[in-house]
């Protein structure tokens, strides 16, 4: 827990969260940002003049578990201080998933299979149960066509390589005008079955410990590498960017008028599969709402 008072706690079946301001400087964070979200997003914190939603992170080592472009967007605007949802990432219901990568326009198996071959890479055919192969050297991912599957094989030592040869996949693909998108595994592979996409890149799933080992270690892997499904969530703080930035005011002092205006508000829950902004959340949802 870090060394500062929380603001606001709450208390589910499922998961405590704990809501506070922190330094910005104490978090760690293990994946590369998408240039293009962190210009939109910074943008839209300096115009709205607060941060809608807390950054989620482990209490217990301040990894990021999800948020990472938030932290960056505000490292951008130099705002020295970040909203916080604290966790215990060793909590089961916690649990560690992937994105994977869809092919999206209408590339034949040939074509696929040549651009992948420009990398140094070895196509070799597969059975479906060899997903779960994925990031065991010298098995790099998984290419899942409609009625086939290929394993994609190259040299590598760690997860953090396994992934590099992904980025540069993936970046052959979209300058070979390649169109792609990041969905999630249930959502690739449906997208698959229902022939909406021609392929999927079936990426590794990291353990939570060598999330932690590889933040902690200040390794950074490629964007869109993990994705953390967390069953309850913290929305619409809406903390002021003027509060954020005032380092002349202790933490302690700062939490404390944080949590004064969150418990002003009225708490509403949300079920999961609700969708906010366009976004369909998997998780149920805790939104602090003005009080009429």
């Amino acid at each position: 827990m870090p060394q500062t008072q929380a603001a606001y706690t709450i208390k589910t079946n499922k998961l405590s969260l704990t809501i506070a301001i922190l330094d910005i400087s104490s978090l760690h964070v293990h994946e590369e940002i998408i240039p293009q979200l962190l210009q939109r997003l910074t943008v839209s914190i300096a115009a709205d003049g607060y941060v809608k939603d807390p950054i989620i992170a482990d209490k217990k080592t301040l990894t990021v578990l999800d948020g990472a472009h938030r932290v960056a967007a505000l490292r951008k605007l130099r705002i020295p201080r970040i909203p916080a949802c604290l966790v215990d990432y060793g909590n089961p219901n916690i649990k560690v998933s992937n994105w994977y990568r869809t092919i999206t326009d209408n590339s034949n198996l040939e074509k696929v299979i040549k651009t992948l071959k420009l990398q140094r890479v070895t196509i070799e055919s597969s059975q479906e149960s060899n997903i779960n192969k994925a990031g065991t050297p010298p098995n790099v991912a998984t290419i899942k066509l409609r009625n086939t599957s290929f394993l994609i094989k190259s040299r590598f030592t760690n997860i953090s390589e396994a992934f590099g040869i992904i980025g540069k996949i993936e970046s052959k693909l979209r300058t070979s005008r390649f169109k792609m998108r990041y969905e999630t595994e249930r959502d690739a592979l449906e997208s698959l079955h229902a022939g909406s996409v021609e392929a999927v890149i079936c990426t590794p799933i990291l353990t939570k410990k060598k999330i932690v080992d590889l933040a902690l270690s200040g390794a950074v892997l490629e964007a869109k590498t993990t994705r953390h499904v967390i069953p309850v969530r913290p929305m619409r703080l809406n903390v002021p960017i003027s509060l954020l930035r005032n380092v002349k005011k202790p933490l302690k002092e700062v939490n404390r008028e944080l949590r004064d205006t969150l418990q002003s508000k009225r708490l509403r829950v949300l079920p999961s599969g609700t969708v906010v902004d366009g976004r369909r959340y998997e998780e149920e949802l805790y939104v602090f709402e003005e009080s009429s």
